[in-house]
């Protein structure tokens, strides 16, 4: 574990500028700045350390990281609810520079803050290795600390519950029958399952031709399967005009995840990764999309547990993303 302190001073403004800006629209911008920064690997099509730089500051550092603006942006909205500046805490979409309240700003900050240096502290559990001691992790340590941001947030700034789970008005926590939603467009299972599926077919494909295409980029390889999820990201700037454009940046960013640990998995006793075959990249694409599929629907059931009735955010895709990377990251350390 490293502490910056420079990028710790930055989390403070970069909490404070998502609440401005709203926090949605600082994530969209994480998109923005992965896939600029993706266009400079595949450009130079070897290892591009600037490019590589580029990512892991601007898009998951202290520029516009989720663990820092979004995250700190969204304690500033149920911050702002809390004192009766806006309607609700769950109003994510809604820019917090036209309060005019300097109070929500410093608390975003201080979110911010608090994103970062918990991020950074999760480094020190213990990851999954494979059999020759390749360290792969052991969860999505920035979605992690986006879920604990909502949850403290809540706890401090909730106004007619504090709770994490619920309330339950009619008892039957997985029924929506009492004007509770989330993203109401694509809450039925049937939907969640099949945009899961169906998103995650194409960019569990898109992360695996990268890395086929770029055997030799390491920096292609570790990142390739967050493309999915950057698109993702980009289209909730339709979601935030009114559209009703389906949420899937944790079905597409888990279906890629899967697909590229599918295909180390086929390919662990030898053999590169640019030589695969087109069976073995069928195989990967669709273990990809059926674990879309998974995601949907994980992420559907958490936001009826946690965030459907609640009066702040607490992030479905979030909590969908860090559950099953781990599960993910857990199946193959056990299988290579």
């Amino acid at each position: 574990m490293d502490i910056n302190i420079l990028w710790l001073i930055v989390a403070f403004g970069s909490g404070a500028f998502g609440a401005a800006i709203g926090p949605q629209t600082a994530f969209i911008f994480t998109g923005f700045a992965y896939l600029f920064g993706l266009g400079g690997l595949i450009a130079t099509g070897a290892d591009n350390a600037a490019a590589g730089q580029f990512i892991a500051t601007v898009a998951f550092g202290p520029v516009f990281g989720p663990h820092i603006a979004w995250a700190g942006g969204a304690a500033g909205t149920a911050y702002a609810a809390k004192k009766g500046y806006i309607e609700s805490g769950r109003m994510v979409d809604l820019p917090l520079a036209g309060i005019a309240k300097m109070d929500v700003l410093i608390v975003a900050g201080v979110f911010g803050m608090g994103g970062y240096l918990f991020e950074r502290v999760l480094h020190l559990i213990p990851s999954f290795a494979t059999n020759d001691g390749t360290v792969i992790g052991w969860t999505d340590t920035v979605a992690f600390t986006v879920v604990l941001s909502h949850v403290l947030a809540r706890v401090l700034f909730g106004v007619k519950s504090r709770k994490v789970f619920g309330p339950f008005p009619n008892g039957r926590p997985l029924v929506l029958d009492d004007g509770s939603h989330w993203v109401e467009h694509q809450e039925k299972w049937s939907l969640s399952a099949g945009h899961g599926f169906f998103s995650g077919l194409v960019f569990a494909f898109a992360a695996v031709w990268l890395i086929v295409t770029f055997p030799n980029n390491a920096e292609i390889q570790g990142r390739a399967f967050l493309i999915g999820w950057a698109v993702s990201a980009l289209t909730l700037i339709f979601l935030s005009c009114g559209l009703k454009t389906p949420v899937t940046h944790h079905m597409t960013i888990i279906a890629a995840l899967a697909a590229v640990i599918m295909m180390r998995i086929q390919l662990q006793g030898g053999g590169s990764i640019g030589a695969a075959t087109p069976t073995q990249m069928v195989i990967a694409v669709l273990f990809g999309a059926v674990f879309g599929a998974i995601s949907g629907l994980v992420g559907e059931l958490l936001s009826r547990l946690m965030n459907a009735r609640g009066d702040t955010h607490i992030d479905p895709p979030a909590l969908a993303i860090f559950s099953l990377t781990t599960l993910l990251f857990a199946v193959q350390s056990l299988a290579m």
